[in-house]
């Protein structure tokens, strides 16, 4: 076993006992119930039961209350365990579904349980090296309706992303939400899973119950054209959500247009969206146009990711034309469409304006191609008066090194720029030497940090790559 990992215990009953391993499904079942019915006594609520769920509007009449929309009180995480060992019967309930014990499941009850908040999270990523070759299925998703329904309304974070849930697993996990009324869930994350367009509207159907819901990641999912359709209506029934991922969902066109229709409500209060990677199968550049409308009269967005959205030159233009009347928006994320020299001459006309742009991610563009300097240059321009910018990304952008000898020019004299990302470009020796100058500069006001490092061997500068950059 690697040094620093958990053991997970066999998930199998004694064999010495065959009675016990029959009567353990009641045991656990009568335990979890009691202690349901002591936490409501305590709560005043008589231990009776919701007859049925709350419709989506009283839920979202309820968004900041304390209460579920039926009146009762909200039973905390702390009267839980004070009438059960959630632990226990967590690894009780995966030797009754012969599942192995999810280390990272177990792991954050008992930290949630020393941490004495009234709420508890559910962190357990696919992707950590300590669950990456036994992850969440579906049938793990039997144990926690089981053990985790009644802590419902209790539950703030529940992170499954990297895992490999489908429909089946997506529904059996929507319906431990709505019985409890999860109204103190704020982050849900089903990151790449392999959930459709049946799994999401089970999903969504228990979320839109959830007021205190602000951040919602079902990227990486294959929900289609349909999916798309569903989260759009979640989203215009949530006012209070502040997040939504939904990038690389194989959702088209339609679901890009409607979610610049639904953020002209002043009403949603999202702040960061990201919707790269759709569908797109014409030459039209009509959602172009939707989105730079919604961003003209949107006060709320703050971060936009628009990645392999197939916009060009004219379609920058457009939007260029409309965020010149936006000054909310902080980040700007255009990375792999197919931006050329003209595009970047019109986003230099947004810099130069009075822009608040603090993040700019132009990479995987085609701004400098055929040894194009003219896009390169109108940026370097806009640099020269730009005081607000922080972080700039032109990564393979075909770059030569005029173009690059020019932004280096517009750094020098640029005194806020913090983060710079250029490596993989066509570099010489004009451009390195410059860049080898300022990485060193002293007396520079604020440091500049890039996805490079430059040194002299043999009174030649070589520019090197820094691995796993990340601008501030």
């Amino acid at each position: 076993m690697a040094e620093g990992e958990e053991e997970i215990p066999p998930a199998a009953a004694s064999p010495e006992d065959p009675s016990a391993a029959e009567a353990a499904p009641e045991q656990v079942g009568e335990a979890l119930e009691a202690a349901a019915a002591a936490v409501e006594a305590e709560s005043g609520s008589g231990g009776a039961e919701a007859a049925t769920s709350p419709t989506p509007e009283l839920a979202l009449a309820a968004a900041g209350d304390d209460r579920p929309p039926d009146g009762k009180p909200s039973a905390t995480f702390l009267q839980f365990i004070e009438h059960m060992d959630i632990v226990k019967a967590y690894e009780d309930a995966c030797v009754i579904h012969d599942r192995k014990i999810n280390v990272l499941v177990r792991r954050s009850l008992q930290e949630s349980i020393e941490a004495g908040k009234e709420t508890f999270f559910i962190e357990a990523p696919g992707n950590h090296k300590l669950v990456f070759t036994c992850r969440l299925g579906d049938e793990d998703m039997d144990v926690f309706v089981k053990v985790f329904s009644v802590l419902a309304g209790a539950l703030a974070r529940l992170d499954l992303s990297y895992n490999q849930l489908t429909d089946s697993g997506a529904v059996k996990l929507a319906s431990m939400m709505p019985n409890s009324n999860a109204q103190r869930l704020t982050s849900l994350s089903l990151r790449s899973n392999s959930i459709g367009p049946d799994g999401c509207f089970a999903i969504c159907q228990a979320i839109v119950q959830c007021p205190a819901l602000r951040r919602l990641d079902f990227s990486h999912n294959p929900l289609g054209p349909e999916g798309g359709t569903i989260i759009v209506d979640l989203l215009s029934n949530m006012p209070h959500l502040l997040e939504l991922f939904v990038q690389d969902t194989e959702a088209n066109i339609d679901m890009l247009v409607a979610i610049a229709k639904a953020l002209l409500n002043p009403e949603l209060k999202l702040k960061v969206c990201n919707v790269e990677n759709p569908r797109i199968e014409t030459l039209q550049e009509d959602h172009t146009v939707h989105l730079g409308r919604m961003l003209r009269v949107n006060t709320h967005l703050s971060e936009i990711y628009l990645g392999k959205v197939k916009m060009r030159d004219e379609g920058i233009r457009q939007l260029v034309s409309f965020l010149l009347e936006n000054k909310t928006l902080r980040i700007l994320d255009l990375r792999c469409n197919e931006l050329g020299a003209d595009g970047a001459k019109h986003l230099g006309v947004l810099l130069s304006s009075d822009c608040q742009l603090s993040h700019l991610n132009l990479s995987g563009n085609r701004i400098g191609e055929k040894c194009n300097v003219t896009g390169a240059a109108a940026i370097a321009q806009a640099l020269l008066n730009n005081r607000m910018l922080r972080h700039l990304d032109l990564n393979s952008n075909s770059l030569c090194g005029e173009a690059l000898k020019a932004l280096a020019d517009a750094v020098d004299q640029n005194s806020t720029l913090e983060t710079i990302a250029l490596f993989h470009n066509q570099w010489d020796q004009p451009s390195s030497s410059k860049f080898h100058q300022i990485l060193n500069d002293r007396a520079r006001i604020l440091p500049l940090r890039a996805d490079f490092v430059t040194s002299e061997v043999d009174l030649r500068i070589d520019i090197c790559k820094v691995d796993h950059f990340e601008a501030s």
